[in-house]
């Protein structure tokens, strides 16, 4: 795992609270670790108390690559089903999915996923605890495998106003072009605060759509910016500065990363992700 799982994995359990307004100036860190006063609503986020147990993560060795077009395109909400399980609240869950059609991803093919809160799917046995909310920055050979990371951070499906945080998904179109979309709506994200964790007040929106002829596109939808600016990676939280895009294949083998970022802020290949951006992944 990346550093900044093994530094918090030193911090012990964690805990999030809803929309909790910055009450904290910025060097009163210590104040953090406890809840803060205007809190209204807490919740403890459910890290599995075992991380990366049988049966492994790394699958079949994936082979093959994608051409990555950065490009722009109208973004329209998705008039989809909830995925089931989900319920408002949700933090860290992981949600099988059966495909409709066989989706091949690096020369593999996948006929089910998981759909993480997290903001990606997985092909593999899903991550859970640290390997689930702390994104790898870039992305490496830890759990979890064979995923697609659209927004990967420590996002929360938020109950409060003044947007509920939604995980829906849509089937169109006809073979042998069929597509499965999966929404992440109005999310919110966690930033650590020593042994415990608050929620940000950010709302991203972004949705991934595969195609049964291998495509991927990852579509970036509205975005709020935190109530907290001076907390995680800063004032972009919502832009993805703390968060990581990008491929990798079964077996973490081979990599298509895009941009990352960590608590302390961006890194490689940064870019500030804006409502309308639009990445294409076409297999060649």
């Amino acid at each position: 795992m990346g550093l900044r799982a093994l530094l918090l994995l030193f911090a012990g359990c964690r805990y999030g609270f809803a929309l909790a307004p910055d009450a904290h100036a910025p060097d009163e860190a210590a104040a953090d670790t406890s809840t803060p006063a205007d809190a209204t609503t807490t919740v403890q986020k459910p890290d599995a108390s075992a991380i990366d147990a049988a049966p492994p993560i790394d699958g079949t060795p994936g082979f093959g690559g994608y051409t990555i077009t950065d490009t722009t395109a109208p973004y329209a909400l998705l008039a989809g089903a909830p995925v089931a399980g989900f319920v408002a609240g949700a933090d860290d869950e992981n949600y099988p999915f059966a495909l409709p059609f066989t989706f091949t991803f690096y020369g593999v093919p996948y006929t089910a996923l998981t759909i993480s809160m997290n903001g990606y799917v997985a092909f593999d046995a899903p991550a859970s605890g640290a390997d689930t909310s702390l994104n790898d920055c870039p992305m490496d050979t830890t759990a979890p495998g064979a995923m697609i990371a659209l927004f990967w951070d420590d996002l929360y499906a938020n109950p409060s106003a003044p947007s509920t945080g939604a995980l829906a998904y849509q089937l169109s179109g006809a073979a042998p072009d069929r597509r499965l979309t999966v929404e992440w709506r109005d999310m919110d994200a966690f930033y650590p605060a020593g042994p415990n964790a608050f929620s940000q007040g950010v709302r991203v929106t972004q949705a991934l759509v595969l195609h049964e002829t291998g495509t991927i596109e990852m579509h970036y939808g509205p975005r709020l910016p935190p109530k907290s600016p001076n907390k995680d990676c800063g004032a972009d939280r919502h832009r993805g500065c703390s968060a990581t895009v990008g491929l990798e294949a079964p077996g973490s083998a081979l990599f298509a990363n895009v941009q990352c970022g960590t608590s302390a802020g961006p890194g490689p290949g940064y870019t500030p992700i804006d409502e309308g951006r639009l990445l294409l992944f076409v297999p060649n």
